[in-house]
């Protein structure tokens, strides 16, 4: 027990000790009285305690919660297309391949994403250059969300410019001073 608490614990048994009833004359009885009292108060801390961590614990469940401040519930973030694709294909691979493993079921539907990517890229440029005429492939109408939205491109970053070289000024001078020598023989 802490100061703090042992101090709450003795100023508790001499509180409870002031009410003991006056028929407890015999040494006897009163210990037997004040190993209850302690007892009891023991039982009371740890009751308290427990009463504390499962406040903290409905605490945490609380604010883990998907609720805002007005304890209305927070709207989830949109899928990614990459996410969406295997949502949209994960059944479809499920079905097509049941002989293969999770791990080797993902490893298909990346390697069908990519291929997908590409063909979303190269319609892309098609479209940007002339309109590309044609029918969509069934892959593309399989796996085509309604509502995935173009992210802009970030530009491409420019190289930073190299820092001048900085010199002390003994050095400075120096250069200055052959320069103007120079200068003076010619």
């Amino acid at each position: 027990m802490s100061a703090a608490a042992a101090q709450t614990f003795a100023v508790i048994f001499k509180e409870r000790m002031m009410d003991m009833p006056d028929e407890l004359n015999a040494k006897k009885d009163i210990d037997e009285y004040s190993k209850k009292i302690t007892k009891e108060i023991k039982e009371e801390a740890k009751n308290n305690k427990i009463e504390k961590a499962e406040k903290k614990k409905d605490d945490k469940k609380k604010k883990k919660s998907n609720l805002d401040e007005d304890g209305n519930e927070k709207p989830k973030r949109a899928l990614t297309k990459y996410q969406q694709y295997i949502k949209d294909n994960q059944q479809r691979i499920r079905d097509e391949f049941p002989e293969l493993s999770n791990t080797e079921r993902f490893s298909k539907l990346a390697e069908e994403w990519k291929a997908y990517k590409a063909t979303l890229e190269a319609g892309e440029a098609g479209e940007a250059g002339e309109d590309a005429g044609g029918e969509a492939t069934d892959m593309e109408i399989t796996n085509v969300s309604e509502d995935e939205e173009e992210k802009p491109k970030e530009a491409a970053k420019k190289p930073k410019k190299p820092k001048k070289e900085i010199k002390p000024k003994a050095v400075v001078e120096a250069e200055a001073e052959a320069d103007s020598e120079a200068e003076a023989d010619e």
